[in-house]
């Protein structure tokens, strides 16, 4: 057991030392530590204003462990969907893991080493969610100190189910794709699984949630004691346990409720290292094979043509992204969870309740068409967020960013390459949300043409700004691709930019009385965006010109 923590904290210390970090990336993590103060006490408060609402409507009736129920399976689906890209990432995907293969330890062992950073993570986002929810839901309902020392068990044991879970799943299925030949479309493949699980958690709910059978069963369940939980729980038995016991702490039934809690994980946790044992290496080994391939020098040549740079070096970035497993999933597959999940969303749930997408058209119509195509590029901005491709335009190259300061390519085409290619992310995203928009919500043509033109040229700003962040602060010096995304304050920094520019503009036009009308909002939009758009080409130029051949000279 000694050389199981041995091999835990060096894998630690390797992923979280400071030795070889710049001072901008030390000042990131400070300023991230102090970001994460205000955003507590924001979080806090949300969650006692939910809770206390929910609890003075459900505790009358008994069905107060509802509450803690729903939390408990939010989080569960929430653990389950940060796991599978960290186990992926950390299991299979990093560079190191051929270097402890050859160690004298068990496959348990380096399974476990490596499950210490994801299970950090998990334990975070549980200290940030869970662990203020457990308490306010004590204070509102005046619970002794059992209650308390039930909820700290609670709060240690609850990632541990969703990750072991996810991890046993996985090394399963890894395990049998080593017999293929390809590791790159493997890899890829692999990744898909995360999305695939995404969308199809949604649809399981959707598909067993019908809103006729609510309204009628509704009133006769809500006067049952625990019956809320009991139908919401089926598909979760440790939330229902856990929820039980911690509403329950002094009776006997919220002992055993406990113990059998603690029992399941306890259970699972040794089921876990025992398919690590068995199949951990077998995934590891079939990826690490590859396949072997004869040059064909002849082939070679006929499939070599001349072509323009711009599109052969946006090809390439393309390339990079779709057969890099981790650029894969942080990218495409990030990019992709919110149209797609907005496609799943309308599709499943376009014909319950007095609001829905379907009747969206008609609104739009009879509404001020100024605040719509306003409320309209709000709603884009916040679909494209955080464009994950634009910023780690350098920072993808790594070490191999030199190649670019001796290849005869323009250090313009380089760079904007790398904007076209964040682009065409965002596109995906566009494509999907007009699609949406024009068939199943019937937005008027004009205003839908309107909204999209106009959505593209915010696209290509923000591309442009995210590419020109990471020019200006790359990180080459890593040793695994998550380091690139993890860590890093340019993601927030980029989006207070976006927030701060298009959320002032949007403001400022929605209460100036001057602009009125579609057209008129339209046109003022269309100059403003376009003066932003050559205010950032202008910048990233400078920036290239002072940061291009300069980058592998900075500490």
């Amino acid at each position: 057991m000694s050389k199981t923590w041995k091999l835990i904290r060096i894998m630690l210390k390797m992923q979280f030392s400071l030795a070889q970090k710049s001072t901008s990336e030390k000042m990131g993590y400070l300023f991230l530590l102090l970001f994460a103060i205000p955003f507590s006490v924001f979080i806090f408060f949300a969650l006692d204003g939910i809770i206390g609402g929910l609890y003075d409507v459900l505790a009358p009736t008994g069905n107060e462990s509802f509450i803690l129920g729903i939390l408990l399976m939010m989080m569960f689906v929430l653990f389950v969907f940060v796991s599978i890209g960290s186990i992926l990432s950390s299991f299979y995907f990093a560079e190191d893991i051929e270097s402890f293969i050859t160690l004298p330890f068990q496959p348990y062992q380096i399974m476990l080493g490596k499950s210490a950073t994801p299970f950090l993570t998990l334990y975070l986002t549980n200290t940030a969610i869970l662990a203020p929810a457990l308490f306010i839901y004590g204070l509102h309902s005046e619970a002794g100190i059992t209650y308390y020392i039930y909820s700290v068990i609670i709060w240690l044991i609850t990632p541990i189910l969703p990750f072991v879970l996810t991890a046993i799943v996985i090394m399963y299925l890894m395990r049998f794709l080593n017999i293929s030949k390809n590791k790159d479309r493997m890899k890829i493949f692999a990744g898909l699984f995360m999305f695939i699980f995404i969308i199809g958690i949604n649809i399981v709910f959707r598909l067993n949630t019908s809103s006729t059978e609510t309204g009628e069963e509704f009133a006769q369940i809500i006067t049952e004691q625990n019956a809320l939980i009991e139908m919401f729980t089926k598909l979760f038995p440790h939330a229902y346990l856990s929820s039980i016991s911690l509403t329950q702490p002094d009776t006997t039934l919220g002992i055993v409720f406990l113990l059998l809690t603690v029992l399941l994980t306890i259970a699972i946790f040794f089921i876990y290292l025992t398919a690590g044992q068995k199949l951990y290496f077998k995934g590891v080994l079939g990826l690490s094979g590859g396949s072997k391939k004869v040059f064909n020098e002849e082939k070679a040549l006929k499939q070599m043509k001349q072509g323009n740079v711009l599109f052969i070096s946006w090809l390439k970035e393309m390339r990079i992204m779709l057969r890099t497993p981790t650029f894969f999933t942080q990218i495409i597959v990030q990019s992709l969870v919110f149209p797609i999940l907005f496609i799943v969303i309308v599709v499943f749930d376009s014909g319950g309740g007095q609001f829905s997408v379907l009747s969206l058209g008609p609104m739009i119509e009879q509404a001020d068409e100024k605040k719509v195509i306003l409320s309209l590029l709000g709603f884009t901005v916040f679909a494209l967020g955080i464009n994950p491709a634009a910023i780690s335009s350098i920072s993808r190259d790594g070490k191999n960013w030199f190649n670019h300061l001796y290849m005869p390519i323009r250090a313009e085409t380089v760079i904007m390459s790398k904007v076209v290619a964040a682009f065409s992310i965002n596109l995906l995203t566009i494509i999907v949300i007009g699609v949406v928009a024009f068939i199943f919500a019937k937005i008027p043509i004009t205003i839908g043409g309107i909204w999209i033109g106009l959505s593209l040229i915010i696209s290509w700003i923000t591309c442009i700004a995210g590419t020109t962040l990471d020019l200006y602060t790359p990180h080459l010096k890593w040793t695994d691709e998550r380091e690139v995304f993890k860590g890093r304050m340019i993601g927030i920094l980029s989006l207070i930019i976006e927030v701060v520019v298009f959320g002032s503009i949007i403001l400022l036009l929605w209460n100036i009385k001057l602009f009125e009308g579609l057209w008129l909002t339209s046109i003022v939009l269309l100059v403003v965006f376009t003066l932003l758009s050559i205010l950032s080409h202008v910048i990233l130029k400078k920036v290239i010109r002072t940061h291009f051949y300069s980058i592998l000279q900075k500490k």
